[in-house]
């Protein structure tokens, strides 16, 4: 499949996504604000997650037997169309949420109906929901580390120097390296 074809399904699929999450929300009778705000952070989440996956797998790509092995598989991706596909995709959840009125057509309420009927189904409903669980557990595990390493500054570039690492302008006299003859 060429990368301009796979950019668009890609697109159609996320707004898809975007357009099912919001019919959850309001079909929902307990849904409020806060249950749609914390559908869109799993939602950002999973997209982000995506867009992650996509760029380790180019970088992987590149760095295996140090040659460049996506020419095989097609160009490079060109992460700056897959996070704008992302901020399209908040862009069109955050739009349904203040208008949820276009977020009723035939395909998604055709998606919603039928992850309803698995949903209620019993043996795979059940699994669905286990699987829905862990699949919300993993996301809220990954925002949470996320926040903690933005909160503790490691995202921008701060290091915590430890006492036992010794830095260039910081030699302890009693450190080995394998570089040092030994007396």
């Amino acid at each position: 499949m060429s990368y301009p074809l796979g950019l668009a399904f890609k697109t159609v699929q996320y707004l898809l996504i975007a357009d099912v999450a919001i019919l959850f929300c309001t079909n929902n009778p307990n849904g409020n604000l806060a249950t749609a705000i914390t559908t869109g952070l799993i939602l950002l989440m999973y997209f982000i997650g995506k867009v992650q996956n996509i760029q380790f797998r180019a970088m992987m790509s590149i760095q295996i037997q140090g040659r460049n092995l996506a020419e095989k598989q097609g160009p490079k991706p060109k992460m700056g169309i897959e996070f704008g596909i992302v901020v399209l995709a908040m862009a069109v959840l955050c739009f349904l949420l203040w208008k949820p009125q276009f977020a009723e057509n035939a395909i998604s309420n055709w998606f919603y109906t039928n992850i309803i009927d698995i949903e209620n189904t019993p043996i795979f409903g059940f699994i669905f929901k286990i699987v829905g669980f862990f699949f919300t557990i993993g996301m809220l595990l990954r925002m949470f580390n996320a926040l903690s390493v933005i909160f503790s500054g490691k995202a921008f570039g701060k290091k915590d120097n430890d006492d036992n690492e010794p830095t260039k302008n910081n030699r302890v006299d009693s450190h080995f390296d394998d570089y040092e003859e030994v007396e």
